[in-house]
Protein backbone atom coordinates (compact mmCIF):
# COMPACT_ATOMS: atom_id res chain seq x y z
CA UNK A 1 0.00 0.00 0.00
CA UNK A 2 1.20 3.32 -0.94
CA UNK A 3 3.06 5.06 2.38
CA UNK A 4 2.90 4.71 5.78
CA UNK A 5 -0.79 4.01 6.03
CA UNK A 6 -4.60 4.98 5.39
CA UNK A 7 -5.27 8.38 6.91
CA UNK A 8 -8.95 7.91 9.16
CA UNK A 9 -10.10 11.44 7.23
CA UNK A 10 -9.63 10.14 3.48
CA UNK A 11 -10.37 6.21 5.01
CA UNK A 12 -14.06 8.15 5.32
CA UNK A 13 -14.11 9.19 1.63
CA UNK A 14 -14.08 5.22 0.79
CA UNK A 15 -17.10 3.34 0.95
CA UNK A 16 -17.05 -0.70 0.73
CA UNK A 17 -19.95 -1.08 -2.09
CA UNK A 18 -20.30 -5.74 -2.41
CA UNK A 19 -21.57 -7.60 -5.54
CA UNK A 20 -19.27 -6.28 -8.20
CA UNK A 21 -16.54 -7.84 -8.98
CA UNK A 22 -13.06 -5.72 -8.80
CA UNK A 23 -12.90 -5.18 -12.81
CA UNK A 24 -16.49 -4.17 -12.70
CA UNK A 25 -15.55 -1.65 -9.88
CA UNK A 26 -12.72 -0.09 -11.79
CA UNK A 27 -15.39 0.26 -15.00
CA UNK A 28 -18.03 1.76 -12.42
CA UNK A 29 -15.34 4.12 -10.52
CA UNK A 30 -14.14 5.43 -14.14
CA UNK A 31 -17.33 6.22 -15.48
CA UNK A 32 -18.62 8.02 -12.40
CA UNK A 33 -15.18 9.76 -12.57
CA UNK A 34 -15.77 11.06 -16.02
CA UNK A 35 -19.66 11.83 -14.99
CA UNK A 36 -18.13 13.59 -12.02
CA UNK A 37 -16.11 15.95 -14.89
CA UNK A 38 -18.87 16.16 -17.42
CA UNK A 39 -21.11 17.26 -14.66
CA UNK A 40 -18.40 20.32 -13.38
CA UNK A 41 -18.04 21.13 -17.20
CA UNK A 42 -21.80 21.65 -17.47
CA UNK A 43 -21.78 23.92 -14.10
CA UNK A 44 -23.48 21.30 -12.53
CA UNK A 45 -21.59 21.30 -9.27
CA UNK A 46 -23.61 19.47 -6.64
CA UNK A 47 -24.35 16.56 -9.04
CA UNK A 48 -20.54 16.70 -9.55
CA UNK A 49 -20.05 15.91 -6.05
CA UNK A 50 -22.45 12.76 -5.93
CA UNK A 51 -20.94 11.45 -9.21
CA UNK A 52 -17.02 11.61 -7.49
CA UNK A 53 -18.41 10.09 -4.16
CA UNK A 54 -19.94 7.44 -6.15
CA UNK A 55 -16.53 6.87 -7.72
CA UNK A 56 -14.64 6.52 -4.59
CA UNK A 57 -17.18 4.37 -3.31
CA UNK A 58 -16.11 1.39 -5.53
CA UNK A 59 -12.62 1.53 -4.15
CA UNK A 60 -13.35 -1.02 -1.38
CA UNK A 61 -11.53 0.92 1.17
CA UNK A 62 -8.11 1.00 -1.03
CA UNK A 63 -6.11 4.08 -2.25
CA UNK A 64 -4.20 4.93 -5.01
CA UNK A 65 -3.51 7.66 -7.69
CA UNK A 66 -7.00 7.37 -9.15
CA UNK A 67 -8.63 7.75 -5.68
CA UNK A 68 -6.32 10.50 -4.87
CA UNK A 69 -7.35 12.13 -8.28
CA UNK A 70 -10.90 11.99 -7.70
CA UNK A 71 -10.40 13.61 -4.45
CA UNK A 72 -8.92 16.48 -6.10
CA UNK A 73 -12.09 16.58 -8.47
CA UNK A 74 -14.23 16.35 -5.37
CA UNK A 75 -12.84 19.30 -3.56
CA UNK A 76 -13.03 21.20 -6.53
CA UNK A 77 -16.64 20.38 -7.10
CA UNK A 78 -17.60 20.95 -3.54
CA UNK A 79 -16.15 24.41 -3.05
CA UNK A 80 -17.71 25.16 -6.58
CA UNK A 81 -21.13 24.20 -5.17
CA UNK A 82 -20.45 26.52 -2.45
CA UNK A 83 -19.68 23.86 0.51
CA UNK A 84 -16.36 25.63 1.50
CA UNK A 85 -16.41 23.55 4.53
CA UNK A 86 -17.16 20.38 2.41
CA UNK A 87 -14.05 21.27 0.32
CA UNK A 88 -11.97 22.20 3.43
CA UNK A 89 -12.40 18.94 4.77
CA UNK A 90 -11.09 16.97 1.60
CA UNK A 91 -8.29 18.65 1.26
CA UNK A 92 -7.07 18.20 4.72
CA UNK A 93 -8.31 14.42 4.29
CA UNK A 94 -5.47 14.62 1.64
CA UNK A 95 -3.00 16.22 3.09
CA UNK A 96 -3.36 14.14 6.21
CA UNK A 97 -2.65 11.01 3.76
CA UNK A 98 0.22 12.88 2.80
CA UNK A 99 1.68 15.56 4.37
CA UNK A 100 4.40 16.56 1.47
CA UNK A 101 1.76 16.95 -1.13
CA UNK A 102 2.21 20.68 -2.20
CA UNK A 103 -0.84 20.23 -4.31
CA UNK A 104 -3.26 19.97 -1.80
CA UNK A 105 -1.43 22.54 0.52
CA UNK A 106 -1.60 25.06 -2.53
CA UNK A 107 -5.32 24.24 -3.17
CA UNK A 108 -6.26 24.63 0.30
CA UNK A 109 -4.40 27.82 0.42
CA UNK A 110 -5.85 29.36 -2.46
CA UNK A 111 -9.23 28.27 -0.85
CA UNK A 112 -8.58 30.20 2.06
CA UNK A 113 -6.92 33.38 0.20
CA UNK A 114 -10.44 33.50 -1.78
CA UNK A 115 -12.42 33.10 1.63
CA UNK A 116 -10.67 35.83 3.33
CA UNK A 117 -8.81 33.47 5.55
CA UNK A 118 -5.19 34.90 4.52
CA UNK A 119 -2.85 33.87 7.61
CA UNK A 120 -3.82 30.40 7.00
CA UNK A 121 -3.52 30.79 3.12
CA UNK A 122 0.20 32.11 4.05
CA UNK A 123 0.72 29.04 6.52
CA UNK A 124 -0.34 26.77 3.57
CA UNK A 125 1.60 28.45 0.85
CA UNK A 126 4.75 28.16 2.47
CA UNK A 127 4.54 24.72 3.56
CA UNK A 128 3.96 24.19 -0.25
CA UNK A 129 6.85 25.69 -1.81
CA UNK A 130 8.90 24.21 1.39
CA UNK A 131 7.42 20.88 -0.19
CA UNK A 132 8.34 21.40 -3.43
CA UNK A 133 11.62 24.10 -3.67
CA UNK A 134 12.39 23.76 -7.15
CA UNK A 135 8.92 23.84 -8.54
CA UNK A 136 8.53 26.78 -10.61
CA UNK A 137 4.39 26.58 -11.55
CA UNK A 138 4.05 26.42 -7.77
CA UNK A 139 5.80 29.73 -7.11
CA UNK A 140 4.15 31.40 -10.21
CA UNK A 141 0.51 29.81 -9.15
CA UNK A 142 0.92 31.54 -5.49
CA UNK A 143 1.78 34.95 -7.47
CA UNK A 144 -1.37 34.62 -9.06
CA UNK A 145 -3.55 33.67 -6.53
CA UNK A 146 -1.99 36.49 -4.20
CA UNK A 147 -1.96 39.11 -7.16
CA UNK A 148 -5.38 38.62 -7.48
CA UNK A 149 -6.50 39.30 -4.09
CA UNK A 150 -4.66 42.53 -4.13
CA UNK A 151 -1.68 41.02 -1.73
CA UNK A 152 1.25 42.42 -4.95
CA UNK A 153 3.96 42.32 -2.38
CA UNK A 154 3.47 38.96 -1.33
CA UNK A 155 3.05 37.89 -4.70
CA UNK A 156 6.29 39.53 -6.02
CA UNK A 157 8.23 38.04 -3.06
CA UNK A 158 7.52 34.51 -4.53
CA UNK A 159 8.18 35.59 -7.83
CA UNK A 160 11.67 36.63 -6.40
CA UNK A 161 11.89 33.26 -4.38
CA UNK A 162 11.25 31.19 -7.69
CA UNK A 163 14.28 33.44 -9.32
CA UNK A 164 16.91 32.24 -7.13
CA UNK A 165 15.94 28.21 -8.20
CA UNK A 166 19.63 27.22 -9.97
CA UNK A 167 19.54 25.69 -13.39
CA UNK A 168 20.65 26.05 -17.66
CA UNK A 169 17.95 23.51 -18.55
CA UNK A 170 15.50 24.32 -21.47
CA UNK A 171 13.03 24.33 -18.91
CA UNK A 172 14.90 26.96 -16.39
CA UNK A 173 15.36 29.26 -18.99
CA UNK A 174 11.20 29.00 -20.12
CA UNK A 175 10.36 29.23 -16.65
CA UNK A 176 12.46 32.29 -15.82
CA UNK A 177 11.24 33.93 -19.21
CA UNK A 178 7.85 33.35 -17.65
CA UNK A 179 8.75 35.43 -14.40
CA UNK A 180 10.59 38.12 -16.14
CA UNK A 181 7.18 38.44 -18.53
CA UNK A 182 5.09 38.68 -14.84
CA UNK A 183 7.47 41.05 -13.72
CA UNK A 184 7.18 43.45 -16.35
CA UNK A 185 10.82 42.97 -17.46
CA UNK A 186 10.25 42.26 -21.00
CA UNK A 187 14.25 42.40 -21.86
CA UNK A 188 15.38 40.02 -19.66
CA UNK A 189 12.04 37.88 -20.68
CA UNK A 190 12.85 37.77 -24.30
CA UNK A 191 16.21 37.03 -23.30
CA UNK A 192 15.33 33.61 -21.45
CA UNK A 193 12.84 32.56 -23.59
CA UNK A 194 15.31 33.14 -26.86
CA UNK A 195 17.82 30.68 -25.07
CA UNK A 196 14.72 28.05 -23.96
CA UNK A 197 13.77 28.37 -27.71
CA UNK A 198 17.37 27.74 -28.62
CA UNK A 199 17.15 24.20 -26.39
CA UNK A 200 14.28 23.36 -28.64
CA UNK A 201 11.23 24.09 -25.56
CA UNK A 202 8.80 24.64 -27.87
CA UNK A 203 6.87 25.82 -24.94
CA UNK A 204 8.84 29.10 -24.93
CA UNK A 205 7.18 29.89 -28.33
CA UNK A 206 3.65 30.45 -26.79
CA UNK A 207 5.28 32.90 -23.97
CA UNK A 208 7.45 34.62 -26.86
CA UNK A 209 3.85 35.12 -28.25
CA UNK A 210 3.00 36.68 -25.43
CA UNK A 211 5.79 38.93 -24.63
CA UNK A 212 5.23 40.22 -28.49
CA UNK A 213 1.37 41.04 -27.65
CA UNK A 214 2.55 42.79 -24.95
CA UNK A 215 4.83 45.21 -26.54
CA UNK A 216 2.81 45.47 -29.50
CA UNK A 217 4.05 43.25 -32.50
CA UNK A 218 1.08 41.42 -32.79
CA UNK A 219 2.88 39.81 -36.32
CA UNK A 220 5.71 38.25 -34.22
CA UNK A 221 3.23 37.35 -31.65
CA UNK A 222 0.56 35.68 -34.28
CA UNK A 223 3.96 33.52 -35.60
CA UNK A 224 4.64 32.11 -32.50
CA UNK A 225 0.88 31.04 -31.04
CA UNK A 226 0.83 29.58 -34.79
CA UNK A 227 4.02 27.81 -34.37
CA UNK A 228 3.03 26.64 -31.29
CA UNK A 229 -0.46 25.40 -32.24
CA UNK A 230 0.75 23.22 -34.75
CA UNK A 231 3.02 21.49 -32.29
CA UNK A 232 0.58 21.41 -29.45
CA UNK A 233 -2.38 20.49 -31.41
CA UNK A 234 -4.13 19.15 -27.97
CA UNK A 235 -3.40 22.31 -26.22
CA UNK A 236 -6.36 25.28 -27.06
CA UNK A 237 -4.32 28.40 -25.05
CA UNK A 238 -2.37 29.64 -28.64
CA UNK A 239 -5.89 29.27 -30.70
CA UNK A 240 -7.33 31.19 -27.81
CA UNK A 241 -4.72 34.35 -28.46
CA UNK A 242 -4.68 33.93 -31.95
CA UNK A 243 -8.60 34.83 -31.61
CA UNK A 244 -8.01 37.70 -29.92
CA UNK A 245 -5.90 38.87 -32.25
CA UNK A 246 -8.23 38.44 -35.23
CA UNK A 247 -10.81 40.46 -33.59
CA UNK A 248 -8.37 43.15 -32.64
CA UNK A 249 -8.20 43.11 -35.84
CA UNK A 250 -11.62 42.62 -37.04
CA UNK A 251 -10.91 39.31 -39.17
CA UNK A 252 -14.19 37.70 -37.21
CA UNK A 253 -14.10 34.54 -39.02
CA UNK A 254 -10.90 33.93 -38.26
CA UNK A 255 -11.69 34.48 -34.67
CA UNK A 256 -14.57 32.38 -35.33
CA UNK A 257 -12.53 29.33 -36.39
CA UNK A 258 -10.01 29.90 -33.74
CA UNK A 259 -12.83 29.87 -30.68
CA UNK A 260 -14.24 26.79 -32.29
CA UNK A 261 -11.17 24.31 -32.66
CA UNK A 262 -10.61 25.74 -29.03
CA UNK A 263 -13.38 24.76 -27.54
CA UNK A 264 -13.66 21.36 -28.89
CA UNK A 265 -10.41 20.75 -27.11
CA UNK A 266 -10.93 22.70 -24.10
CA UNK A 267 -11.70 20.88 -20.90
CA UNK A 268 -13.13 22.00 -17.73
CA UNK A 269 -15.28 25.03 -17.09
CA UNK A 270 -13.29 28.05 -18.72
CA UNK A 271 -15.17 26.45 -21.87
CA UNK A 272 -17.70 28.76 -20.71
CA UNK A 273 -16.56 31.67 -21.39
CA UNK A 274 -14.80 30.77 -24.93
CA UNK A 275 -18.66 30.02 -25.67
CA UNK A 276 -19.24 33.56 -24.74
CA UNK A 277 -16.65 35.10 -26.74
CA UNK A 278 -17.59 32.61 -29.66
CA UNK A 279 -21.54 34.23 -29.51
CA UNK A 280 -19.59 37.84 -29.42
CA UNK A 281 -17.51 37.05 -32.54
CA UNK A 282 -20.58 35.98 -34.47
CA UNK A 283 -22.33 39.37 -33.43
CA UNK A 284 -18.97 41.37 -34.37
CA UNK A 285 -18.99 39.77 -38.10
CA UNK A 286 -22.71 40.45 -38.39
CA UNK A 287 -23.75 36.78 -38.54
CA UNK A 288 -26.76 37.23 -36.22
CA UNK A 289 -27.92 33.77 -37.13
CA UNK A 290 -25.28 31.79 -35.71
CA UNK A 291 -24.89 33.75 -32.61
CA UNK A 292 -28.31 33.00 -32.01
CA UNK A 293 -28.09 29.03 -32.32
CA UNK A 294 -24.78 29.43 -30.29
CA UNK A 295 -26.49 30.70 -27.70
CA UNK A 296 -29.59 28.76 -27.26
CA UNK A 297 -27.26 25.89 -26.61
CA UNK A 298 -25.53 27.97 -24.23
CA UNK A 299 -28.84 28.71 -22.33
CA UNK A 300 -29.98 25.44 -22.33
CA UNK A 301 -26.52 25.00 -20.16
CA UNK A 302 -26.59 27.58 -18.10
CA UNK A 303 -29.83 28.96 -17.72
CA UNK A 304 -29.02 31.05 -14.98
CA UNK A 305 -27.14 33.36 -16.72
CA UNK A 306 -28.80 36.45 -16.42
CA UNK A 307 -26.81 38.68 -18.67
CA UNK A 308 -26.53 36.03 -21.37
CA UNK A 309 -30.87 35.52 -21.30
CA UNK A 310 -31.00 39.52 -21.90
CA UNK A 311 -28.39 38.58 -24.67
CA UNK A 312 -30.71 36.39 -25.94
CA UNK A 313 -32.97 38.61 -25.76
CA UNK A 314 -31.37 40.88 -28.14
CA UNK A 315 -30.57 38.34 -30.58
CA UNK A 316 -34.25 37.51 -30.70
CA UNK A 317 -34.94 40.78 -32.16
CA UNK A 318 -32.57 40.34 -34.86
Amino acid sequence: MKRKMISVLLLAFLVFAGGCTNKEKEENQEAYRQIGINRMKEGKYDEAVKAFQSALDQSLARIGERELDICYYKAEAQYLAGDVTDAEATYTALIEYDKKDANAYYLRGSMYLAEGRGQEASEDFAVAVDCQKSDYGLYIGIYEQLAAEGESEAAEAYLEQALKISGKSAEDYLQRGRIYLLKGENDKAKEALETALDKESSEAQFYLGQLYTAIGEEEKAQKMYESYAKEHTDDPKALINLADISLNQKEYDKAVSYLRTAIEKQEGTSSRDLRKKLIAAYESAGNFADAKKEMESYMKDYPDDEKAEREYEFLQTR
